[in-house]
């Protein structure tokens, strides 16, 4: 899997420079009466409208816990939306009227002399003196700590100066401990009065929430309440917040309904966290609406902060229409958008790849007086490489650069897996020095592009000092970066280094997720460890990691592409998988060993036909339904059955899912002539698809047609295939390229192109001096010249007698002087060892294919 840079809501919010000024409101009477709307959907004269699209516990007098009803999207347009007008219209909020902005102002000022930090709140000098001492205190130091700060006591003004320590800590802190150690030191200096210690307490919790640690967010929270001093709006607002920066958005609802259970009436601040916390969460958008509306019928008036989250949620689940209706609402209700506004608006755009809209909004950013920043330009940088239009995103990251802004991490990132999916190594190296220069260190997510870049291009001694250079940083590896390398190593055909990633990944303590098992359990069945495989997929099962469409198509592929060896293959008897475990080599013996038999060959085949029903079973009973890629893998398990009987016993398990498909692929074995129609439409299907996909179709329909004696078949298959441009540069009048295809599709290839080649020589056109068959010759293949591909189609020439040698310096070319192949064309018996026949019926004469040979459009 390629790594891209992903921009987030919340990346942007962190990196946001400062907030813009709210725009004026022009006419207070238009914006009161766009507020009187928002609030009217609230109202007793519209309960239908409030109740559609809220969660059922929060429609009065319901209990109900089911799902929301399913509503028309886009959820913000029509009669639904909350700010539509409605008979009876709710008093407006005085604040309303104003441009609000969404931070908090003190409502007190420092009696000394002090300074104000970004809330906009004071603080004292020897305030910012103790934080720095305190930073350089062990965090898990409490006596140090306790004594630091009672040594500015004298200096520092309770709550204030010890609530902004707290807040620093929070934004300049990595350790959690020290935060949580210095709150406790700090409850005795603060005094006795419970409002005062809620103040501390509502910082501790912030400061906690932002370290991504409301696990000691709520543990501070449950001491407040047991002191007595935390059962306070802010407080649960506060602890509500860093739920939902660590996205637990059910955490985070339990909350709000237990303060509401303590009597405690939200405020703007709580929804807004509720709001945060369901588009952090991944919670359906009309899910979060409905907190939206039981804000408005609790009578709190939305902020910009409000529609900055909806807007977030909008973007998280691709909802653009809903954006753009948030977006021109904040408009008219006169409620000045930020560049957090404009940033997560872009985001949302650019996820719909509506690129050019989002450049329209960047230039109404500059109208407006909003300066872009590196988030801005970041997200379409990477709306750009989203589409693949990596010039048009590195002008983008030129621009930037000449605009003086200050590239940060993410933005670092975009540009390299750009530069790693365009290939353009050299660029890579520049932009990791001048990271290095601008003192920004190389983080997971760095490494993780680099290690999928590097690993792609099969350049594993860069791989390997990469992962080097990550442990002797210190940078912790993902579960990202373990796939990543699983997946590598696999197909490079290293399964013993796969294995040990995946022993080093489970001494990591980080929990699998279905792309690493994936990764494994395609390492697994490609080495031949059938059983292991399956037993890692009941793992993952029982961890409650469930496997979707993919980690089966994984399987079963690997299934039916396995290595099962006689005894007379050169590659028999190498050994499995061998890994280091807890100081211990544990080898995983492959079943190709010297000894095994065709007989037990056949064995082992059965053996996987049963495996592969097996997985079928538990994909019905999970509800996983297959796709256009597990029909693939069908097909090519198919090819490699013993018999027609077990091939027909696997296209029965495909007719479950997809009767359509089973026809066609049944039909074309059987040779059923009226088939063809039905085949032609399900080809007009696949070209909607993208080349790769398209192209393991048909390729795995033309194996399993000339596996089962269906020639005339595969080869119907194979031009249709040509003519529709599924193998891109496969076919031209002198040189064959069969690079993507695979043996049965190849071997169909070769017969259609030389019987068109015959018929050139028949019109006495002039030919080059020599003609080309290029197969590959097994680059990637432990042994050189071990192409699978290269042998067949080798072994083909010969058994027909074609007049072509391996080239001597490419061993994956044949080649024959033009003039030899056209005295072995013109003999008579070589037609028809050209034409092939079908063993289950004939659906078209031996001379019908001439006509289509000579319609291809070369």
């Amino acid at each position: 899997m390629a790594t891209t840079t992903h921009f987030t809501p919340s990346q942007a919010h962190a990196a946001s420079a400062s907030h813009h000024s709210a725009a004026a409101a022009a006419a207070a009477a238009a914006t009161a009466t766009a507020t009187a709307r928002l609030h009217a959907s609230a109202s007793a004269s519209a309960p239908a409208a409030g109740a559609a699209l809220c969660p059922p516990f929060l429609v009065a007098g319901s209990h109900s816990s089911a799902a929301c009803p399913p509503v028309q999207n886009p959820i913000f347009s029509g009669s639904a939306a909350p700010w539509v007008v409605q008979p009876q219209r709710a008093a407006l909020c005085p604040e309303f009227r104003r441009a609000r902005s969404t931070k908090n102002i003190s409502k007190r000022n420092n009696r000394g002399v002090g300074s104000q930090d970004r809330g906009g709140r004071t603080f004292s000098v020897a305030a910012g003196r103790c934080v720095d001492k305190l930073l350089r205190v062990a965090p898990e130091d409490r006596r140090a700590l306790g004594a630091s700060l009672s040594s500015f006591r004298g200096e520092l003004v309770a709550p204030d100066d010890y609530c902004h320590i707290l807040r620093e800590l929070g934004d300049r802190d990595k350790s959690a401990i020290r935060a949580l150690e210095v709150f406790h030191a700090a409850l005795p200096l603060v005094g006795n009065g419970s409002v005062d210690k809620g103040k501390l307490l509502t910082a501790a919790i912030g400061a906690l929430g932002k370290m991504s640690r409301p696990d000691l967010a709520r543990r501070a929270f449950d001491a407040g309440i047991a002191g007595g001093y935390g059962n306070t709006v802010f407080a649960n607002s506060a602890l509500i917040s860093a739920y939902a920066r660590s996205g637990l958005v059910n955490e985070a609802m339990g909350v709000l309904e237990s303060m509401k259970g303590a009597g405690l009436r939200p405020t703007t601040v709580t929804y807004n966290a509720v709001i945060d916390a369901c588009g952090k969460g991944g919670v359906d958008l009309r899910f979060t609406l409905g907190y939206f509306r039981q804000m408005l019928r609790d009578r709190l008036c939305p902020d910009r902060k409000t529609f900055n989250s909806l807007l977030s949620a909008c973007s998280r689940a691709g909802h653009l229409e809903d954006a753009r209706a948030l977006f021109d609402e904040m408009i008219h209700l006169g409620i000045g958008r930020d560049i957090y506004t404009y940033n997560t608006f872009i985001d949302a755009i650019c996820k719909c790849g509506n690129i050019e809209l989002a450049m329209q909004v960047l230039l109404d950013m500059e109208a407006k007086n909003v300066k872009p920043n590196v988030v801005t330009y970041s997200t379409l940088i990477d709306g750009y490489s989203k589409l693949e239009k990596y010039d048009e995103a590195l002008k983008l990251y030129e621009k930037m650069k000449s605009l003086g802004i200050q590239l940060d991490r993410v933005c670092y990132n975009t540009v390299l897996a750009i530069y790693v999916k365009a290939g353009k190594y050299g660029e890579i190296a520049i932009v990791c020095d001048e990271m290095e220069d601008s003192g920004i260190e190389k983080d997971t997510v760095t490494y993780n592009s680099l290690i999928n870049g590097y690993g792609k291009q099969g350049r594993l001694d860069i791989v390997s000092f990469l992962v080097q250079d990550m442990r002797r940083r210190g940078v912790a590896p993902s579960v990202l970066t373990y796939s990543t390398l699983i997946d590598i190593y696999s197909k490079a055909g290293m399964h013993g280094d796969a294995f040990n990633v995946y022993l080093d990944f489970k001494e990591s303590g980080l929990k699998p997720d279905v792309v690493l098992f994936s990764s494994f359990i395609d390492t697994l069945a490609k080495n031949g460890l059938v059983e292991w495989a399956l037993s890692l997929l009941n793992d993952m099962t029982e961890m409650g990691i469930k496997p979707n469409v993919v980690t089966y198509n994984t399987i079963i592929d690997a299934f039916g592409k396995s290595k099962v060896l006689s005894e007379e293959d050169p590659e028999a008897g190498e050994m499995g998988i061998v890994g280091v475990y807890n100081g211990q080599i544990i080898r995983a013996a492959n079943p190709v060993t010297r000894g095994r038999s065709a007989i037990d060959v056949r064995m082992r085949r059965s053996q996987e036909l049963y495996f592969i029903l097996e997985l079928f079973q538990k994909m019905v009973q999970q509800g996983v339904r297959p796709n256009v890629v597990t029909f693939s893998a069908i097909l090519n398990a198919c090819s490699r059955c013993n018999n027609f009987e077990d091939a027909a016993l696997l296209l029965e398990q495909l007719r479950l899912f997809d009767n359509f498909v089973y026809g066609v692929a049944y039909g074309l074995l059987m040779g059923y002539q009226e088939i063809w129609s039905q085949a032609q439409s399900l080809f007009n299907q696949l070209g909607r698809m993208d080349s790769p996909t398209s192209s393991a179709f048909y390729n795995a329909l033309t194996d399993v047609l000339w596996h089962f004696g269906q020639r005339q078949g595969a080869q119907l298959v194979v031009l249709e295939g040509v003519n529709r441009r599924v193998w891109d540069n496969t076919w031209s009048e002198f040189c064959l390229d069969l690079h993507l295809m695979s043996c049965g599709a190849a071997q169909a290839m070769v017969h259609a192109w030389l019987l068109n080649v015959r018929s050139i020589v028949f019109e006495g056109r002039a030919m080059p001096e020599f003609l080309s068959i290029l197969t590959g010759w097994g680059k990637h293949s432990k042994i050189a010249g071990a192409s699978t591909l290269r042998h067949v189609i080798e072994a083909l020439l010969n058994s027909i007698g074609a007049p072509f040698q391996v080239e001597r310096f490419n061993i994956g070319r044949f080649v024959s002087p033009s003039a030899v192949v056209a005295a072995w064309l013109r003999e008579s018996g070589t037609m028809n060892i050209l034409l092939l026949n079908d063993e289950r019926a004939q659906h078209a004469s031996p001379s019908s294919m001439l006509p289509r040979l000579q319609a291809l459009q070369l």
